[in-house]
């Protein structure tokens, strides 16, 4: 068995290795480990720890002290406990292994269990505590609401465990608890309401009564109001001896039919939306799993001995004048499809009741009138609907499901698979399988619970692989209701739409990933498409993302399917045309934008990446030339700030070039920038060549020409091809006046890394305009200006870098963050400032993997040899360096940079398990530096 990490924050902030206490040395350690563990496997900005830890006073050097902190806190939890995301950083443990996460899930098993079981699950929730919450560290204001929540709720898992025993029978035991918990808490309503059941339960009625009016007396001097009505009701109860309050008997339950997973947080939120009443309709597409969680919900309120809800299942009507009938029928009345809402009315009149309606999409006309009248006629009565749709009717509280989380959607088929295959283990290979099955299935519950009956029969890669072949592995070989079927169910939504929306549906299944209202107005027939928009919306065909600004929608994957299937050859084309017209506006734009330096531009194009390669793949292979070209090289233009693989290796992937014209030329750009940008280095130049002679003098991206080859020169050490095409773009009429500056920076460093650092300030003089107008527009030039102080003035050199750091984060340069980054990284290594260079270095390695950009990822590693040969482990610097070497991606060396990388060479033999290739070498330079803090 592995060793197992736990974290404790119910008391004193603690952690635990293989049940061992792990001391943690200072209060910084506790502060970050506690806002990571509360994050519950999210990721902690980097900025939110460093206001955990010194407020509004943070020190020079706080992100390097945090960097150290979090270095210490891996070596006492495990290197894998504490990952480094490009946001922050983030706990990766298992869910229980937090002690607020196992009670929580202990409070949550509780709800399953009769009375006197429940109270002993609560009673082992309640034992987790070891006192007040995060105790060493509550006097940090910004853990003041994590306190305030976990102290509340503590009292109130205390209070539902009193309430347990009381439900068992347990009267007499559990009363002297009570009355201490009503002594600490005069004010509190609720442990003096039980204080009063156990009191009268026992006998010792005058007693409940004595507690009552003290009670109410402390209340009325304390906030000059009258107790609330649970308390009068009890009070009024107690007076009348209502039987009631005698110990009650365990109402009859449902047994579920397989364990419920998830869903904790729409739970609560059901739960308080019918609590507020009067109407409430659980709204998702079919198979989210409207009908359990109504269940589960209606399990839990009888489990508390509430009264059972009516259910009425309408699945199975086809009639609208059915829907009153049925309902009275479950109310033992017989009734004819003209009289039932009043038949339903008349008998429900001023009774409390809980009124729950099941499958409503297909009749809501019928539903919402009877609804209406159940709400006019009977006060007391709520109604709770599940529907694809909601059913419009005044006061309705709508509950929007969506597809179930990463980990929960995996939790549910390792449940499921493992009720099917005794021997079925979750391992982490298993793990990994099961997340990529249940992505391709977009979370969706049903599609869920069926692929984890289909594991049984393929095994977890077969199924895998099928799913994404896009064969029909899910659909059931016989009795294929919309019940059971995924396909099915998407069907039997698509046939409740009129033609217009069924016909936008369809269209709007080319786009992947989401679309804006942009997309929309470019796919929709009429050039808008709002109205049919929201009734598809309303039908949950088409999920709106509550978080995204602006708003933005999506098609679940085996809607999309439906919708292309519905398309049809012909109308496939026509609205792949206008998929691909929609990404040809929106880079156009976006480069626009560029060309300005506005911000967001990154994130606008992150945003429809998904889409970005759906239509360039599209074009390509339809042999859209032309299209294709102009796509292709203005999204090169963009993805240069924020390298993504998969559309660079789309790039690099395009058509030969082929003889003259405006459309070679850009192709030749954009498959150019992708090589470049991919370390392809010696295809990049030949292929922007290509397109410097092949694009007019004054064509608009010309300049976008001449800086890709004037930076991918760089990297091969050509200096006199890179201040060549510097001088060019400098002195280009339409070149902005950023990428003009930009020319003459990398002309200026290649002077720099050769060692003439007077010749290097010499372009910037010489250019002096140009560099001005881009002082302040991007990173560029303050990285320029920190790489030509590095040397002599290491301190002006990180004020510097810090400021290109916040001028490429402004507008979202990845790819200048990144150089930013090594550059910051190689003057603190030379101040000797080790701890923060381990961080710094680790962090640029593990961005740079997801880029997939070559050249810099050998720079850092380069500079991570240099890091470590600081750190007296010069065999592995001298193993990273020989890697470089043997690598022919890997970008040349030259100037003082090349004499040092040489007298580390020098300092130690290579090892034999010295690295070969890219991606040992990342790996083998991250395990020497996890070796180094």
């Amino acid at each position: 068995m592995g060793e197992t990490v736990e974290v404790g924050l119910l008391g004193p902030v603690e952690l635990r290795r293989s049940g061992a206490a792990v001391p943690l040395t200072g209060v910084p350690q506790r502060v970050v480990l506690a806002r990571l563990a509360l994050a519950r496997g999210r990721v902690v900005p980097v900025a939110d720890l460093v206001d955990a830890l010194w407020g509004d006073d943070p020190p020079d050097n706080a992100v390097g002290n945090l960097h150290s902190y979090v270095s210490r806190l891996r070596r006492a939890a495990g290197p894998d406990a504490i990952r480094r995301e490009p946001a922050g950083y983030r706990l990766d443990l298992p869910a229980d292994a937090v002690d607020v996460a196992r009670a929580e899930e202990l409070a949550a098993a509780a709800r399953e269990q009769e009375p006197a079981a429940a109270a002993r699950t609560l009673g082992a929730a309640l034992a987790l505590w070891r006192g007040a919450p995060l105790a060493d560290v509550a006097d940090r204001l910004t853990f003041a609401p994590d306190v305030a929540r976990l102290t509340e709720w503590r009292a109130q898992l205390s209070e539902e465990c009193h309430e347990a025993r009381l439900a068992a029978g347990d009267a007499a035991g559990v009363l002297p608890e009570l009355e201490e918990a009503a002594a600490a808490a005069p004010l509190r309503e609720a442990p003096h309401l039980l204080l009063m059941r156990a009191l009268h339960g026992t006998g010792r009625t005058a007693q409940a009564l004595a507690v009552a009016r003290a009670y109410r007396e402390r209340v009325v001097e304390g906030h000059g109001v009258d107790p609330g009505p649970a308390f009068e009701d009890l009070h009024r109860r107690i007076l009348a001896d209502d039987a009631s309050l005698r110990p009650a008997r365990t109402a009859h339950r449902r047994t579920p039919a397989n364990r419920f997973v998830g869903r904790a947080a729409e739970l609560a939120a059901l739960r308080d939306a019918v609590r507020a009443g009067p109407v409430v309709t659980v709204v998702g597409p079919g198979g989210v799993g409207k009908t359990r969680l109504t269940w589960e919900l209606l399990d839990e309120q009888a489990a508390a001995g509430g009264e059972p809800a009516l259910v009425v299942e309408l699945a199975e009507l086809s009639v609208p004048g059915d829907v009153a009938v049925a309902v009275a029928a479950a109310l033992g009345l017989r009734a004819a499809p003209r009289g039932g809402a009043a038949a339903v009315t008349e008998r429900l009149g001023t009774d409390d009741a809980l009124l729950v309606l099941d499958n409503c999409e297909h009749l809501l006309d019928a539903v919402a009138d009877l609804v209406a009248a159940v709400l006019a006629r009977c006060p007391r009565v709520r109604v709770l609907c599940t529907s694809r749709q909601p059913l419009g009717v005044p006061g309705e509280r709508v509950l929007r499901l969506g597809p179930l989380p990463e980990a929960e959607r995996v939790e549910l088929f390792c449940d499921r698979a493992a009720l099917l295959r005794a021997d079925f283990a979750a391992t982490d290979p298993v793990l990994g399988l099961a997340g990529d099955v249940c992505r391709l299935l977009d979370g969706l519950p049903l599609a869920v619970e069926l692929a984890a009956r289909r594991e049984a029969v393929f095994g977890l890669p077969q199924l895998r692989d099928r799913l994404s072949a896009g064969l029909a592995v899910l659909d059931p070989a016989r009795g294929g209701t919309r019940t059971n079927a995924v396909s099915a169910t998407v069907e039997w939504s698509y046939r409740l739409l009129d033609p217009a929306a069924q016909a936008l549906l369809d269209r709007l299944a080319v786009c992947r990933g989401g679309f804006g209202l942009d997309g929309l107005a470019h796919l929709a027939d009429d050039g808008d498409g709002a109205a049919l928009l929201a009734e598809l919306v309303d039908a949950s065909l088409v999920l709106r993302d509550p978080r995204a600004d602006p708003p933005r929608y999506r098609l679940l994957e085996t809607v999309r399917h439906v919708g292309l299937a519905h398309l049809g050859a012909a109308g496939e084309e026509a609205a792949r045309e206008a998929h691909a017209g929609w990404l040809l506006a929106h880079v156009t734009g976006l480069v626009e934008h560029k060309v300005r330096r506005d911000a967001d531009v990154s994130a606008a194009l992150r945003r429809e990446m998904a889409n970005l390669q759906e239509a360039l793949g599209w074009l390509t292979a339809a042999g859209r030339r032309a299209e294709t070209a102009r796509l292709a090289a203005l999204t090169a233009v963009l993805v240069g700030d924020d390298p993504h693989p998969g559309l660079v290796a789309q790039l690099r992937r395009l058509p030969e070039p082929a003889g003259p014209g405006e459309t070679e030329g850009l192709l030749a750009l954009a498959a150019g920038a992708g090589h470049f940008i991919g370390g392809g280095m010696a295809e990049a130049d030949r292929l922007l060549t290509v397109a410097l002679d092949t694009l007019a003098d004054d064509h608009p991206l010309r300049w976008a020409v001449l800086l890709n080859r004037c930076s991918n020169a760089m990297f091969t050490g050509r200096v006199e091809a890179v201040q060549a095409d510097g001088r060019a773009v400098a002195e280009l009429r339409r070149a902005p006046s950023w990428a003009a500056a930009m020319g003459v920076c990398c002309a200026a460093l290649t002077d720099a890394y050769a060692g003439r650092p007077d010749a290097a300030q010499a372009w910037l003089t010489r250019y002096a305009p140009q560099i001005a107008a881009a002082e302040h527009v991007d990173g560029f030039v303050p990285f320029t200006r920190a790489e030509l102080a590095a040397a002599t003035d290491p301190a002006r050199a990180l004020a510097e870098y810090d400021r290109a750091l916040a001028d490429s984060a402004r507008i979202g340069q990845t790819y200048f963050q990144i150089i930013t980054g090594i550059g910051r990284a190689a003057v603190l290594i030379r101040l000797g400032r080790h701890p923060e260079a381990v961080a710094a270095c680790r962090e640029l390695i593990a961005g740079l993997r997801r880029t997939g950009m070559t050249a810099q990822t050998w720079t850092t590693l380069r500079l991570t040899a240099e890091l470590l040969g600081g750190l007296g482990d010069a065999g592995a610097a001298a193993a990273v360096l020989a890697a470089g070497e043997a690598d022919p991606l890997a970008p040349a060396v030259y100037g003082p940079d090349a004499e040092r990388h040489a007298r580390l060479r020098a300092a130690a033999l290579v090892p034999a398990d010295a690295p070969a290739g890219l991606a040992q070498t990342v790996a083998y330079a991250l395990a020497a530096l996890d070796r180094h803090g």
